[in-house]
């Protein structure tokens, strides 16, 4: 009689329980749009406005952070760099009129009217090498510009991971938070029947107090994502919802068409800024060597004073017996030596970091395969079900129920963490091959 009575308490106290529930949720969801509206994101506003994709994201974060078109700046200033180091001498004209005597008794005699032209001549080959050097700083500009651009990239990328994995966390915690409050209510009614301890009623409601704190807090650590996002896409409108699609999925490197062992470290955007200034270091070398020999004037003078009218030409070029540039062509040939070992340096560093965002990769990849083998998300999520499902038929106690809830917690923490990591090594690796996608240059 006992049993027949527990199994007709049970369908009445789970309609007690959908109700006093239905109406907790109600006040529970009016206090998230309360939080919501506090951290800048309006559930209503998400849904009015259109989501924003990790290509869409990057293409407004390139045309409108300040930071970013700041930095792009460097490659016109560059290229006015290399307008003026191709330019030639300017050339001088002096005109000059007398009228005067020499002495203060002197009679003012006849006025004299003078015109000099002087125009430099590159006698050895200054301008065209200093045109070069500049070429050369330009192209050490473009990839060092690309380098930033693989940095920038890679810090967006991660953002969007991080809101995407605590955005998870969210979706789950309050997925437990309303499974929570349900058995909360469920418990409190059997307590009231005296078929269980208000113990186990006062345990539940100190676990969904612990879970509540973790939820809160996984909406305040999104927020921050947020900020960051806005700061690097460049909104300023702090009132405008940054809305992003997309799920936290597992997808392999082979299905990317990934392959690990197919990159070139000389390709690096800073590697190739070292080499392109090592370069360029080795044709300053020739460019003091050739300013060793001083431009040569040629000047062309008219002459006229009274009746007498003359016109001739002169040359005029320094003598380089002193100062012949030995300083600065040993700073240079010093300076093409460093950056010499700095490509060597640089070059060993991009190789240790290739390698180890190649094992990091390989190692978050091989255990997420091996999850998505053995089913690991629906066998967790079926063992939860069934001890949900016994704690209400009253099969299995409260301290069995919790330990299983936060067995499929910590299941599912691990699960998205480890994928959220899979995704940050990948853009790692693409970042240390240097392969970054989009890039404008």
């Amino acid at each position: 009689m006992k049993h027949l009575i527990r199994y007709l308490l049970i369908p009445f106290l789970g309609f007690m329980a959908s109700a006093v529930f239905s109406k907790e949720k109600a006040v529970y969801e009016l206090h998230s749009k309360d939080e919501l509206f506090y951290l800048g994101e309006d559930s209503r506003a998400q849904d009015s406005k259109e989501k924003w994709n990790l290509d869409e994201l990057e293409n407004f974060a390139v045309t409108s952070n300040p930071l970013y078109l700041r930095e792009k700046q460097n490659i016109g200033m560059a290229r006015g760099d290399v307008i003026t180091a191709s330019l030639y001498y300017n050339p001088i004209v002096n005109m000059q009129q007398q009228f005067m005597g020499a002495s203060s008794k002197a009679a003012t005699g006849l006025p004299e009217t003078s015109i000099i032209y002087n125009q430099p001549f590159d006698m050895s080959g200054v301008i065209p090498q200093r045109e070069k050097v500049a070429k050369q700083e330009f192209l050490a500009t473009i990839a060092s510009f690309r380098d930033f651009d693989r940095l920038f990239r890679l810090r967006l990328r991660q953002n969007f991971w991080t809101y995407l994995y605590v955005t998870e966390q969210i979706n789950y915690q309050k997925e437990f938070l309303e499974n929570y409050q349900d058995l909360l209510d469920l418990t409190k009614l059997r307590a009231e029947k005296g078929d269980i301890s208000f113990l186990e009623y006062d345990r539940l409601a100190l676990e969904r107090v612990q879970i509540e704190r973790e939820y809160r807090n996984a909406r305040i650590l999104r927020a921050q994502v947020v900020k960051n996002l806005r700061v690097l896409i460049g909104i300023s409108d702090i009132n405008s919802p940054l809305n992003i699609k997309g799920r936290l999925e597992f997808i392999s490197t082979k299905e990317f068409g990934i392959d690990l062992n197919d990159f070139d470290i000389e390709e690096r955007p800073d590697l190739v800024a070292l080499k392109i200034r090592q370069q360029r270091e080795r044709m300053n070398i020739e460019l003091k060597k050739r300013e060793i020999i001083p431009p040569l004037t040629l000047g062309v003078e008219f002459l006229n004073k009274g009746n007498e009218n003359v016109a001739g030409i002169y040359a005029a070029t320094p003598l380089p017996l002193f100062d012949r540039k030995q300083g600065e062509i040993l700073k240079s040939e010093e300076s093409y030596k460093k950056l010499g070992f700095d490509v060597d340096a640089k070059r060993n560093e991009i190789l240790s970091e290739i390698s180890a965002a190649i094992k990091e990769l390989q190692a978050r990849e091989s255990q997420l395969l091996d999850y998505q083998k053995m089913g690991l998300l629906e066998k967790n999520k079926e063992v939860q079900e069934k001890s949900r499902l016994a704690y209400i038929r009253g099969a299995s106690n409260l301290v069995t129920f919790l330990e299983a809830e936060k067995n499929y917690l910590s299941v599912l923490r691990s699960y998205y963490e480890i994928i959220y990591l899979y995704y940050n090594a990948l853009e790692g690796y693409k970042a240390s091959i240097g392969k970054m996608e989009n890039s404008e240059f």
